[in-house]
């Protein structure tokens, strides 16, 4: 098939020189080791080619009829949230000394970009309170997936005990992750009244020897765990403790290193990364000293150059580029670091007291319009725990119904979690942030029961 005539700058004899070279015929024989039935037979369905202002504005044009956190007021959460990014993140992150999403390959003359990873190092650590982080991996579920992996080889024991709460979509990369690994995920439930993990059910799982209990704080239904029980449950019984969180929680609520977590993940976009279109976010894996040797990725660290004066440099990156496969303890190719950079230049903006102020209003906001909402006859929460800024709602209408007409009038209300309800009952999830006002809430409140009015 012959390239889209006008947006690609070769000639039809450029092309055929480059052919001639290479001993082909044609560029449709270059894909014949690709079985037929999987090559696409027809030209795309495109336009003819425009002039780059029309190109321009028909992208433009194509682009707004995009829903986005602008067009739309967000109450959507689900491990992403709709957190103010200060413009000053962005300015710093599009530098061209910063642009790009990888590690330095040549440290020696890369202290720059070594000191901004150092320092995430060094934040994230204190964020988590627990003394080891590596500078970032891909997202929070290959966060988890990496922190069992690091389990699992510190105790040669090849099971996991996992609370059926952690995010689905984590979940759901975990058991990819581990289905060829012979590892063992026992998953346990929650309590139907409280929505946290059911003591009961751990304290049978761990009458096995088990490498880790995972659990997540807040966790899937938005409840706040008791992580001091959990981990002192796993390391009754020989367990490590491997704790997901959302960072930005961890302005009011005490991080899961206070209480003795052995490893603690996070998805890291809630820290200046913007909702964009799915990505890229980052992933955050934090540990005790004495798991060094098993954490993933890299680690930046002080030495000495050839003078004797400090430098920075990567102290540990076993992955399979620098050792042999079999011995990496990971095979992640990139750390993130632009992601990374935008997580230190907001941490570094908002300060302890920053932070604090964005989580104090984004848990005041969310209990404010829970009560609302509670209000509407047929509404009640599901589970009764506390939360953080997100919470599940149990529904006498149709959830899709309720969010596609609520969607029409301005608002992404919220995640449908009524397919992965087990009692089959319409369920939806929502997630408030420091951004919405106190009016938008009110104004969201009066739409949803007039809606759910016209619905029944």
């Amino acid at each position: 098939m012959s390239p889209l005539p006008g947006y690609n700058v070769l000639r039809e004899q450029d092309r055929s020189h480059m052919l001639d070279k290479i001993g082909v015929d044609s560029i449709d024989h270059l894909l014949d080791f690709i079985p037929t039935d999987l090559r696409l037979q027809n030209p795309l369905d495109l336009p003819d080619p425009m002039s780059e202002w029309q190109l321009t504005r028909h992208l433009k044009e194509l682009a707004a009829q995009n829903e986005n956190t602008d067009s739309h007021v967000c109450f959507l959460g689900g491990s992403v949230y709709d957190h103010h990014v200060p413009e000053v993140v962005n300015y710093i992150a599009s530098r061209g000394e910063f642009l790009t999403a990888y590690t330095p390959y040549q440290p020696e003359i890369s202290q720059g970009l070594l000191r901004v990873l150092s320092d995430f190092q060094l934040v994230v650590g204190r964020l988590f309170d627990i003394p080891v982080v590596n500078c970032s991996v891909y997202d929070g579920a290959t966060a988890l997936a990496e922190s069992a992996w690091m389990a699992i080889s510190a105790s040669s024991i090849h099971r996991l005990i996992v609370s059926d709460n952690i995010w689905p979509e984590h979940l759901a990369v975990l058991q990819v992750y581990m289905a060829n690994r012979k590892v063992e995920i026992e998953l346990i439930g929650h309590d139907a009244h409280s929505g946290k993990i059911d003591q009961a059910d751990l304290d049978i799982a761990l009458q096995q020897p088990a490498a880790a209990v995972i659990a997540q704080s807040p966790n899937c239904f938005g409840i706040v765990e008791d992580l001091k029980e959990v981990i002192h449950n796993a390391h009754q019984h020989e367990a490590l403790a491997v704790i997901g969180c959302y960072p930005t929680s961890l302005g009011i609520i005490e991080a899961p290193g206070t209480h003795g977590a052995d490893i603690v993940y996070a998805e890291g976009q809630s820290l200046g990364l913007s909702l964009a279109a799915g990505g890229p976010t980052m992933g955050m894996i934090g540990t005790r000293e004495s798991l060094t040797d098993y954490l993933p990725g890299r680690l930046v660290g002080e030495t000495k150059d050839i003078k004797g004066e400090s430098a920075l440099a990567l102290i540990k990156q076993e992955r399979e580029q620098h050792v042999r496969r079999d011995k990496a303890t990971s095979h992640i190719c990139s750390n993130q670091a632009l992601m990374a950079l935008r997580s230190l230049v907001y941490l570094s903006l908002m300060g302890e007291n920053g932070l604090r102020r964005v989580a104090t209003l984004s848990a005041q906001k969310a209990h404010h319009l829970c009560a609302e909402l509670e209000r509407i006859p047929g509404i009640s929460r599901s589970y009764q725990g506390p939360f953080f800024n997100e919470f599940c709602l149990d529904l006498t209408v149709n959830t899709a119904t309720l969010l596609d007409k609520l969607r029409q009038q301005g608002f992404h209300a919220g995640i449908n979690c009524s397919a992965n309800n087990k009692d089959a009952q319409q369920r939806i999830l929502i997630a408030v942030t420091e951004t919405q006002s106190l009016a938008t809430l009110d104004h969201f409140a009066t739409a949803f029961a007039q809606t759910i009015d016209q619905i029944s």
